[in-house]
């Protein structure tokens, strides 16, 4: 395994209008790795996160920092379905010393 930038993609499965008028907002909620936490993106906070990578079209919410990979493509994408087993995941590799807490 080797650390690498990778795109962290968080789909929603609809577009974010939708998103907000008929789920409210569990569906939007994500891994935050600058705040390392699970949270529903905030458009403010993102646009002044050096992690933010784009929102997907309107259907979800992409962040690019350096993680724990065992790939060997250029670029590596990682769609989540599941924040909290993301954030587990990064927790244990935190512990570890692999990855730094903050970004």
């Amino acid at each position: 395994m080797a650390k690498k930038l990778v795109y962290h993609q968080n789909e929603i499965g609809h577009e974010i209008n939708e998103s907000l008028e008929k789920y409210g907002s569990n569906d939007r909620e994500i891994y935050c790795r600058k705040l390392h936490k699970i949270t529903e993106p905030n458009m403010e906070d993102c646009m002044n996160c050096k992690c933010m990578a784009g929102w997907m079209m309107g259907r979800g919410h992409e962040c690019v920092w350096e993680d724990l990979v065992d790939t060997f493509t250029e670029v590596v994408r990682i769609p989540h379905k599941d924040a909290q087993k993301e954030f587990l995941r990064v927790s244990k590799l935190i512990d570890e010393g692999v990855l730094e807490k903050e970004v």
